[in-house]
């Protein structure tokens, strides 16, 4: 007998799906006449799910509200992936100190970026950039109002081109597409991968509850006045509530919380490392204060607020000798109480021998400690958060 033969599978004349033209296979699931063609449809399918990323996500919403501030999507104008990268990390952290809208929950006032340079200015527009900006709490930065102290980054209004600009009623998701236009597909792909941007739930939340909240009907009224800036839980309990459905399950987790001081404080480090170097020694201080006393004297630590407003104006362009006065009165409180604080011989010396470096120099503080007793160095400049227990929702980017 002769053994059997299998059939020769049909050749397909399928037309590629990138260049349209017509090709021969025996595949039976062949889309493309090449690799190279394969390759280049899926980059460009990659580089499609970006951009479409970044058109739904909170981050570029954000962009596109502080544009419409403006009046114009000029404030981006040259911007590369670097500068898009930090202004991305100084939003991620203002929300994260926000806790994702917990601390609105609570019946906190909102930590905000402030501009250094104003965003509408007499003679200039502040950028949305992060060496214009600074994480601060909501009372000061409302109270701050115009004022430009010195630095910053901002635009002449002489300067601005009227194709960049942008109407007071404009919608954002058309001022979204303007923006990423300007800063660039590439830049922004770039960030969108770097940064793991991803469409935002909370936006598709507000996008469906904008489109199904009746500003005539009486019971739709308050939802309207908070969805601008309720959390993505809150959200999803309204939509839930329009739906006729039971609200939707809270749970309980860690969270780091920031109070007023911590977040200057990081600000301050984050300001000082990457654009003003003057402010460093100064924090050096005040870590070095906290490494050579107790625990209880860092727990309890918290500025009031004239020393509040003194750090947030020296973030916001005023030299660093503004402060002078405050570290001096921390150290004077260490050692006014050393069975409280137990302040190490190396501080007790530093207050009673003045150093060398000055305020005002960008000399490092610890180098002017040669002299001293043996101190407690601190490992970094690094300040962190309390960490507390308390309901958490979750992160809405």
């Amino acid at each position: 007998m002769k053994p059997a033969t299998t059939k020769a599978a049909a050749k397909r004349q399928p037309t590629c799906q990138l260049c349209n033209k017509r090709f021969r296979t025996r595949s039976k699931t062949a889309k493309f006449c090449n690799t190279s063609c394969r390759t280049s449809f899926n980059n460009k399918a990659r580089h499609v799910k970006k951009i479409a990323n970044a058109s739904t996500s909170p981050f570029f919403y954000e962009l596109a509200r502080q544009a419409i501030r403006a009046r114009t999507i000029q404030i981006y104008h040259h911007f590369d992936q670097q500068q898009l990268e930090a202004l991305y990390d100084v939003y991620a952290s203002c929300q994260r100190m926000n806790g994702y809208g917990l601390r609105k929950q609570h019946g906190e006032a909102s930590f905000e970026l402030s501009h250094i340079a104003p965003v509408r200015g007499k003679a200039s527009i502040g950028l949305f950039r992060a060496d214009n900006l600074v994480i601060a709490p909501m009372a000061l930065n409302r109270s701050h109002s115009t004022k430009h102290y010195s630095g910053g980054a901002s635009i002449s209004r002489a300067d601005l081109l009227p194709r960049f600009a942008v109407s007071e009623d404009a919608k954002e998701s058309e001022v979204v597409q303007r923006v990423i236009k300007l800063i660039g597909e590439d830049v922004v792909q770039a960030v969108v991968q770097s940064r793991k941007i991803k469409p935002s739930k909370r936006q598709a939340l507000y996008s469906w509850l904008v489109e199904h909240l009746d500003p005539a009907n009486p019971d739709h009224t308050e939802h309207l006045k908070t969805i601008e800036t309720a959390s993505a839980l809150i959200l999803a309990n309204i939509k839930r509530e329009l739906e006729g459905k039971e609200p939707a399950r809270d749970f309980r987790a860690w969270l780091d919380y920031y109070n007023d001081t911590s977040v200057l404080l990081s600000e301050w480090e984050r300001i000082g490392k990457a654009y003003r170097p003057e402010l460093l020694p100064a924090l050096e201080r005040i870590q070095f204060l906290f490494a050579n006393t107790n625990s209880r004297f860092n727990y309890n630590f918290a500025f009031d607020a004239v020393d509040l407003q003194l750090v947030f104006d020296m973030l916001h362009g005023q030299p660093v000798h503004t402060i002078t006065s405050i570290i001096d009165a921390m150290y004077a409180k260490a050692v006014a109480s050393p069975a409280i604080y137990q302040p190490t011989e190396a501080l007790v010396s530093v207050v009673e021998q003045p150093l060398r470096a000055s305020l005002s120099v960008t000399e490092s503080f610890l180098e002017g400690l040669d002299d001293c007793p043996t101190y407690v160095a601190l490992d970094a400049l690094c300040v962190g958060s309390v960490s507390i227990d308390r309901e958490l929702i979750h992160a809405p980017f």
